[in-house]
């Protein structure tokens, strides 16, 4: 019996082309549905590239001897985020650059896929991007708890505008180091302390330095000077506060031609005959100095809190030449930029990453070693970290050395040039000062024209 007899439809039989057709279609839709699965599939294999980039720095952690450099904290802050973070699946690149390299880092990287979407380093550097209007603010990340667990002094100094621009981590102050033994040489015991951070006034100060000066062996010298690059200029700048100059007007810009200025921009060249200084120390950078004092053969230099634990006894502390009986120290603050890029997801991520790094106690804790941002930090380890409470106390010693001005690394670019010039030689005094306030003054208004803040 045939099928239709039992009443059972025909089948219907496929022509070869048809055939051919129908082969061909499915193989369309298979590729198609495998793009399609391929696509969601990438999608949510995608990462989130993030660029960290930070200069190589020396860092010490006070229970955590296997921690030499600040960019091995940062990578554990970046790896914890991204084993951590549930919300997109993030890779965070570190990327270290030297010290004298932001330029070539950091600017000269924008718009290009070089540009860092996160940045760790020294305010003072990195506050001059703020006004390139690619640095988002931070008000966001810095509120609640977060806000309330950083000591308020490093907010002010990262709020421009009434908003925050950079995330405290952690601060050094800067005083400077006299070696005992080239002291005791020069018959200056009494001016050797220990346990405090000395002052003295610029008469004591150019006794000692005459006294150094012609007592110390050859190849030794009494103090630290350098105009070699911009690098350590700020330290520079403390000095000629020396007679009493505020250094700013009211207006922040550089007031050294009034007679405080000028003073102690004679007393700084003046050492140059007096013997003061290494010779040719405008060609000198202050890493050389710094090789000079850590081989014995220069008595005074800068140090700060987190370095003078690697001299020992074999040095005492004063603070800086100032107008008054407690001189003059300086903090640097170090910390965490947002950069926008052009991708919205990228910057939220950044924040979400900022946002974890200050909500862990255990990450924050790496601060130890330098003065940390967060004050439970600092009071658990105070008793470890090297003078603690010394340079807490010193505080109100400390002045601003940027002003708040929109561009501090073009300002740093003209001002150790004229210092170059004044132990050369080629400019007075008088001259000098009108140099600095000139040239510096102009970077400063070019700097407030053109700056511009991220909404």
């Amino acid at each position: 019996m045939t099928a239709a007899k039992a009443g059972v439809a025909p089948s219907r039989r496929l022509s070869r082309p048809a055939k051919a057709a129908l082969a061909l279609l499915c193989v369309l839709l298979a590729a198609a549905a495998a793009a399609v699965a391929c696509a969601c599939s990438q999608h949510q294999d995608e990462k989130v590239h993030l660029l960290l980039k930070v200069p190589r720095t020396g860092h010490e952690v006070v229970f955590d001897d296997s921690l030499t450099q600040i960019d091995q904290v940062v990578s554990m802050m970046a790896d914890d985020f991204e084993a951590d973070y549930g919300k997109a699946d993030v890779d965070i690149e570190v990327e270290v650059f030297e010290q004298n390299q932001y330029d070539s880092a950091i600017e000269e990287s924008f718009d290009t896929p070089r540009s860092p979407d996160l940045l760790y380093g020294d305010y003072f550097n990195m506050s001059t991007y703020i006004h390139s209007g690619r640095v988002v603010p931070l008000d966001d990340v810095a509120q609640g708890d977060v806000r309330d667990g950083i000591y308020g002094y490093l907010w002010n100094m990262s709020t421009v505008d009434g908003k925050v621009y950079m995330m405290p981590y952690l601060a050094r102050q800067n005083v400077l180091a006299y070696s005992k033994p080239l002291f005791s040489q020069a018959g200056l015991d009494d001016y050797m302390r220990d346990g405090e951070i000395s002052a003295w006034s610029i008469d004591e100060w150019t006794h000692v330095l005459d006294a150094l000066a012609q007592s110390l062996p050859d190849g030794a010298f009494p103090m630290m000077m350098y105009a070699g690059s911009s690098q350590g200029d700020t330290h520079i700048m403390t000095l000629m506060r020396s007679f009493g100059s505020e250094f700013f007007d009211e207006d922040g810009h550089f007031d050294l031609s009034a007679p405080e200025g000028v003073a102690a921009l004679r007393w700084i060249q003046d050492g140059v005959a007096r013997g003061w200084y290494p010779p040719h120390s405008e060609n000198l950078e202050i890493e050389d100095c710094s090789s000079l004092f850590r081989g014995g053969q220069l008595a005074i230099y800068m140090v700060n809190n987190a370095s003078i634990g690697r001299y020992g006894d074999e040095i005492g502390l004063v603070n800086f030449p100032g107008p008054d009986e407690g001189g003059c120290a300086t903090t640097f603050i170090s910390g965490f930029e947002v950069f926008d890029n052009g991708d919205p997801e990228k910057v939220q991520v950044a924040k979400d990453f900022l946002s974890y790094v200050y909500s862990s106690d255990e990450l924050m804790s790496y601060a130890a070693g330098a003065i940390p941002a967060s004050i439970s930090v600092a009071e658990r380890y105070r008793g470890d970290i090297e003078a603690f409470d010394l340079f807490l106390e010193n505080q109100d010693n400390v002045v601003d050395f940027t002003g708040n001005n929109p561009d501090t690394r073009a300002v740093r670019e003209v001002f150790y040039g004229c210092i170059r010039d004044l132990l050369v030689g080629t400019t007075t005094p008088e001259e000098a000062a009108k140099a600095i306030d000139e040239r510096c003054n102009k970077a400063i208004d070019e700097g407030v024209a053109a700056s511009e803040l991220h909404d």
